[in-house]
């Protein structure tokens, strides 16, 4: 009960009432120069239920020691000092706000350009509207929203058990996409977004489950290779990164259904949640982890791994990906049937009849243009020059035919 106004608090140490009043009598004392943003940060303070709804303009002598930490997909980003903490309640005897965490670090974004600014305000609304719950995805989507850009770098954790999902900058109802404006880190994004522009719920769970990945293994998805369309093939293909290490069947069942290539068999964000509430207290899963993690203290490969050491193309930070069209990504997930006559013969004349070449002389190697396949990239990574010959020329019988075509098959999963 607040004793000024003999009402029920709105939250432990706080009256909304009161408070709602002790921020505008201190309207006047500050500005960002901004109409919108000051509207905003005005809006925040009148409503707030407890401290943390509360948004406050910082001036930026109150920074100190500001260090930069990494470019993102619409900003920078930065770490500083910031010497006030924040607010936590008012203090009656001294009539003035209570704060914590004086002298703490905290994370500064600066925009790389004033157009994002629009997207960066609706970014903190939405950051608002989940802040003081759970945090989690589930929230997101039983708001009919998707988060769009989810990454191990997108979480922040404020305790050992406590983490919190950040940058909603590309958060949207589910109900808008737009095919031709793809962004995100391309590890964590799922085939059809890759393939076909289209981000969902389901592909948000597809990206948990390569952050349940590098929870359990320590290291990023796909670290040790560049991050670029043979890439984006790959995972349109359905392949996913190497396991090094002993994993938790129960919880390594539940990290390849969430990166199942199938969106229809993701679990939702919800039935998420009830999995990892039921392991919370599970004598079978706690089982799983003590032998997990004794296999892995023999394991070499595991322990010898690391992490500081990502290929010098790997990138691990949001950006727009203008490469990515359907139909050059059809280009390297396609399959290539091949009909192995039974009556090949050793003659290499047979190549000039081209009703009776075979259909190996159609695999895109053989037919390419430089548009349509990077020939310099594939010759730069292939040891067998052999393999732009055309192939009937290098067959005697129809038993190395077939070693052959396999062995192109996996030269070529090889090298994408």
């Amino acid at each position: 009960m607040c004793k000024e106004c003999q009402q029920a608090k709105t939250g432990l140490k706080w009256c909304n009432i009161w408070n709602s009043i002790r921020f505008q009598n201190e309207f006047n004392k500050w500005t960002s120069e901004d109409a919108e943003i000051d509207e905003f940060i005005q809006q925040t303070q009148r409503n707030a239920t407890n401290h943390k709804e509360v948004f406050e303009w910082i001036p930026f002598d109150r920074f100190k020691n500001i260090v930069y930490l990494t470019e993102g997909g619409f900003g920078t980003i930065f770490k500083a000092l910031w010497l006030d903490g924040y607010i936590d309640s008012w203090n009656n005897k001294q009539k003035n706000w209570k704060r914590k965490s004086q002298r703490k670090y905290v994370c500064l974004k600066g925009l790389n350009n004033s157009v994002y600014e629009n997207s960066f305000l609706q970014e903190i609304k939405t950051q608002l509207k989940f802040r003081g719950k759970i945090n989690g995805m589930s929230n997101i989507h039983e708001a009919g929203l998707m988060h769009k850009d989810f990454h191990s770098g997108n979480i922040v954790n404020e305790t050992k058990t406590s983490s919190y999902i950040i940058d909603f900058g590309l958060c949207k109802p589910v109900t808008k996409n737009d095919p031709e404006k793809i962004y995100g880190v391309i590890p964590y994004m799922a085939p059809e977004t890759l393939y076909e522009g289209e981000y969902t719920q389901a592909s948000d769970i597809y990206s948990f489950g390569m952050i349940m990945y590098e929870v359990f293994t320590s290291y990023s998805p796909y670290y040790n290779i560049p991050h670029d369309k043979k890439l984006v093939a790959l995972i349109c293909d359905g392949h996913k990164p190497e396991i090094m290490c002993e994993i938790p069947q129960l919880l390594k069942d539940l990290m390849e259904k969430c990166w199942d290539n199938d969106p229809s068999i993701r679990p939702k964000a919800i039935e998420l949640k009830s999995h990892f509430r039921k392991y919370l207290n599970n004598s079978e899963i706690n089982e799983q982890i003590e032998k997990a993690n004794e296999a892995n203290k023999l394991n070499k490969n595991f322990i010898q791994y690391d992490p500081r050491i990502p290929h010098i193309q790997a990138i691990y930070t949001t950006r727009h990906l203008p490469f990515m069209k359907s139909k050059e990504i059809e280009h390297y997930t396609k399959q290539w049937d091949l009909e192995i006559p039974d009556d090949i013969t050793h003659d290499t004349d047979i190549c000039n009849d081209p009703s009776e070449r075979s259909t190996a002389d159609e695999l895109p190697w053989n037919n390419s243009t430089e548009d349509e396949f990077d020939n310099e990239d594939y010759n730069n990574n292939n040891n067998n020059t052999n393999i732009k010959m055309p192939i009937q020329k290098l067959l005697p019988g129809k038993s190395q035919y077939a070693n052959l075509y396999l062995e192109l098959i996996l030269q070529k999963q090889r090298l994408l």
